[in-house]
This record gives C-alpha cells, structure tokens and sequence, in this order.
C-alpha cells in the first residue's frame, strides 16, 4: 500500500506539471440578490443572471472554472463571503467590503438617482428638497452613497418610506404610480431596467440625480486561498472580451453600454 500511495503522488504531480493547474476545476460559489441588470435572479428575470453574473461565467470558464449562483439576501452573501462560507459576491462596493479580494478595475459604475411620476413637479436639488418630499420610498438597509442623501435618511425622517421584504423596488414602484409614494431613490440603471420590465417607462421621469458615483465590482472572498486567481482570471478575461466584443455582445442583452464608454 505504501507503494502505491507514492505512486499515486508521483502520477499527480507529474499530472501538474504536464497540465496547467487552472485546467483542474473549481466552482466558484456566487452570492447573488436580486439588483438587475448588474446581478439578477434567473427565476424572475427570463433566466438572466445579470451581466455580472454572465461576466463572471464567461471569464471563469475561459480558465476551467464554473460558477454556482446562490440566491441570499446580500447583507447576509457578504457576511457567507466574508466568513469564507461562498467563495464570493456578484456586485458590491468596495466601499462596503475593504477586506475583499477585487480585481483590477470596476465592472460598473452607480450613481443613486430620483424618479417620479411625470407630472410632479418636485426635483431633487438638496437636502431641502428632501424635506420638501412627500413620501421618498428606498430600500430598507441600502447605501444610497451620496453623503447629501445618506446623512438625511439615517434621521430617520417620518417622509421616508423603507421597504422591506421581497421584490421591494417593484413594490415601491406600484406605490410610486398609485400615488402612495412621490419619489424613488436607486440606482439609475437598475430602476430604469425594472420599470421597463414592468412596461411603465411611460409613467416615471429622472427628477434628479446625486452628485455620487461609485464603482461597482465582483468580488471574492479574503478567507479563500484561491481569490486572488479568481480576480486576476476576472481582470485578464474582461479585457479579452472588452477588445474582441464580446463583452458588449454581453451588456447587448440587458441594454446597457461598456460602462468605460459612460
């Protein structure tokens, strides 16, 4: 037994030295939450996971690897990825988790802005135009970014609606064309995707944008020795498709640009 114990150790390495080690398969376990175009849930979005979500297939695949998406409640996909339980996240700010392993650049960018129905009359210009609001509806829990927004939110004002639950930017928006709401804050890209979904582009208008924007990225955890491949794998095959087309053959899906060309 002995023998063949150290035979099977030569064969395995003499195995890693003929083949890349890339080409031994990992599945990368992915937190994912419902935040489309950037991250989306197949069961309700026609099978898309989100161009993140399709990046980080692409890219991994190009070097062995497959990706496992696991739908959980983002603040909780940070703390599994933080913990090394999921090997990482499909969209976060750095922001949000320093200690992670991103790679070399962005894969988005976000900037919080304002809609209402088309024909109020209220614009976002401040925070006295905040005050001013009748009813702001955000996501409970959210990092709006802007300091303007955020430092008015976190008084907890009795005109701030925060929804919990599933699908809350699709409640928010039923509330926003029944009138219960008069504004919504969220990301330009991601409203602007659900309210087309929902065919009530004809009923909303941007009434003001902040003055924020902040890089959206995947990212890995710090916890798992492998991380910093998987973000350099992440890096060198964006680039790849962003020259060769494919990554805008990919963005095409979801209707959006390179967000470099923005």
């Amino acid at each position: 037994m002995k023998g063949l114990k150290k035979t099977a150790g030569i064969l395995i390495f003499s195995l890693s030295i003929i083949f890349p080690l890339h080409l031994f398969s990992d599945t990368l376990k992915i937190a994912t939450d419902e935040w489309c175009p950037y991250d989306c849930l197949p069961g309700e979005n026609d099978g898309k996971v989100g161009y993140l979500g399709d990046l980080l297939v692409e890219t991994m695949k190009a070097r062995g690897h497959k990706v496992e998406f696991v739908k959980v409640n983002y603040a909780r996909g940070l703390e599994l990825v933080r913990e090394g339980k999921l090997d990482g996240t499909m969209a976060c700010y750095r922001e949000e988790a320093p200690d992670f392993i991103f790679p070399d650049f962005p894969l988005g960018k976000s900037n919080s802005t304002f809609f209402t129905l088309k024909d109020s009359s209220w614009k976002y210009t401040g925070t006295q135009s905040l005050k001013q609001a009748k009813m702001i509806g955000i996501i409970d829990g959210y990092d709006y970014v802007d300091p303007t927004v955020m430092e008015y939110l976190n008084t907890k004002p009795n005109n701030v609606l925060a929804m919990k639950g599933e699908k809350p930017l699709e409640r928010l928006l039923e509330m926003l064309i029944s009138g219960r709401i008069s504004t919504i804050i969220e990301d330009k890209s991601v409203l602007e995707y659900k309210i087309t979904q929902m065919g009530k582009t004809d009923l909303v208008k941007v009434s003001g944008v902040t003055d924020s924007v902040i890089d959206v990225f995947a990212s890995f955890s710090p916890k798992i020795k492998n991380s910093k491949e998987y973000a350099k794998i992440l890096s060198e095959e964006t680039l790849k498709m962003r020259k060769d087309g494919r990554l805008q053959v990919l963005l095409d899906k979801y209707g959006i640009k390179d967000w470099q060309s923005k």
